[in-house]
């Protein structure tokens, strides 16, 4: 018996893709696969103006303005995400660098887990205190971005933490 279970959301898209959609995968801070995670800049004074990175294989610069968020899925390899403003299934990126995060705070990605422990999605979120440990959880930055507050290199996802989709960089 072969049972599928479907996961919908209402997709709103942020309508404009950023000038690094072109960009080479041996250019500085692309990613392996030939993406490049856009640096994005809230307004100030503002952490809920900024743009995140919503990879999804057919549109890998894909973008979300916030409050609009990515909302990805653990049913590929990719992770494609889809901007949602309802709640996600599986993982949600609300932030994909400090950028998008009040001054001081940081952006994290946090595995949740069940109580025997089986993990059951991702949460990428600013928070006013450090990430947690790896490999649960990872700050998030940007290759061409300030330096990790960890005092880490920071590196693509891809390959380094493959449960997040491959535009995002992590602290290592």
């Amino acid at each position: 018996m072969l049972c599928v279970l479907a996961a919908c959301s209402s997709k709103s898209p942020s309508g404009t893709l950023p000038p690094e959609a072109g960009a080479r995968s041996d250019a500085p801070g692309a990613h392996p696969d030939g993406s490049a995670a856009p640096v994005d800049a809230a307004p100030a004074g503002s952490p809920d103006g900024g743009v995140v990175s919503c990879y999804t294989e057919s549109n890998a610069s894909q973008s979300c303005t916030l409050p609009v968020h990515c909302c990805f899925s653990n049913f590929s390899s990719q992770h494609d995400g889809s901007c949602s403003s309802s709640a996600c299934t599986w993982g949600t990126i609300t932030c994909d660098g400090p950028e998008d995060c009040a001054t001081g705070a940081h952006c994290c990605s946090h595995a949740l887990l069940a109580s025997d422990g089986s993990l059951t999605g991702y949460s990428v979120a600013c928070q006013a205190s450090a990430c947690g440990a790896a490999p649960a959880n990872y700050e998030l930055c940007h290759a061409a971005g300030p330096a990790c507050s960890n005092g880490g290199t920071c590196v693509t996802a891809y390959g380094n933490d493959n449960d997040l989709p491959r535009t995002l960089d992590i602290c290592q």
